[in-house]
């Protein structure tokens, strides 16, 4: 950790100003207020079109059936991502998480927000929702990530933040080291609504940083629904993926040396 903070110090006395692109490391015009150029942009929202991605869980399944979401039992949550959970990707949101690289929900939340837009359904959402972090864990980490998240996607829809519609009740354990059933029962009861929000047959957009199995949107979507949520969308940056589909992206971009070795140590 003592590395970690002090290699974003220098990178920051590096780059002071924001118009380096956080992906590529360039500097651009374009990348001045998000952090992010309008090559790299292009480049990351591409490949949520190219490959073919769960239109229910985001899960980049790149076949005609998803096996993530096949036990789904509610018919009300769809889940959008960006990107799969990988390379570059997987480090980005690890250093926004857990090495304090608060920027980062910049570049992030923007191009979260223009999935959404590609998409085409944030004429209707009401008001963004971040899926919340229990306060010993968000005591700990100094922040709630997807809060950040949340703020930037907000902004960018231009929607309503309510980020203190859900309040996490208990944290057991940690969703990473369960498996899918387990994850179900550690989450069951942990997300309870603030009865300062009227949602009587609004659509609310749930936003979170990774899908794995969806246990935790699924969580809080039957939260916002028993509270009068008529639907319930998610988007997040990264989603798991079928191993077989990222074999084609063997030495990708997105395994960028240069990144990985200047910024991401």
């Amino acid at each position: 950790m003592e590395r970690q903070v002090w290699w974003n110090s220098i990178w920051k006395l590096l780059f002071p100003v924001k118009d380096f692109c956080l992906f590529c490391l360039e500097k651009s015009p374009s990348a001045e207020q998000r952090g992010i150029c309008g090559n790299c942009a292009g480049k990351i929202l591409q490949i949520s079109e190219d490959n073919k991605a769960c239109s229910r869980c985001g899960y980049f399944m790149g076949e005609n059936n998803c096996p993530n979401c096949r036990t789904w039992t509610e018919m009300s949550l769809r889940v959008s991502s960006v990107v799969p959970h990988e390379g570059m990707f997987r480090e980005l949101i690890y250093d926004l998480k857990y090495n304090g690289r608060k920027d980062l929900a910049e570049p992030i939340g923007y191009l979260m927000a223009c999935r959404l837009k590609k998409l085409g359904f944030t004429e209707k959402i009401r008001a963004v929702v971040p899926v919340p972090l229990y306060f010993s864990r968000q005591s700990e980490r100094g922040y709630n990530q997807s809060l950040l998240l949340a703020k930037v996607v907000a902004e960018e829809l231009g929607k309503p933040l309510w980020a203190d519609a859900l309040a996490r009740e208990h944290f057991h354990h940690p969703q990473m080291v369960l498996s899918r059933e387990e994850r179900m029962k550690n989450i069951k009861g942990a997300f309870k609504y603030s009865q300062e929000k009227k949602m009587s047959g609004s659509t609310i957009l749930l936003v979170d940083d990774i899908i794995t199995t969806g246990a935790t949107l699924l969580a809080c979507a039957d939260v916002l629904r028993q509270a009068g949520a008529a639907e319930v969308y998610g988007v997040t940056w990264a989603a798991g993926y079928n191993v077989k589909m990222m074999e084609k992206f063997a030495g990708s971009w997105f395994y960028y040396q240069k990144v990985k070795e200047n910024k991401y140590k």
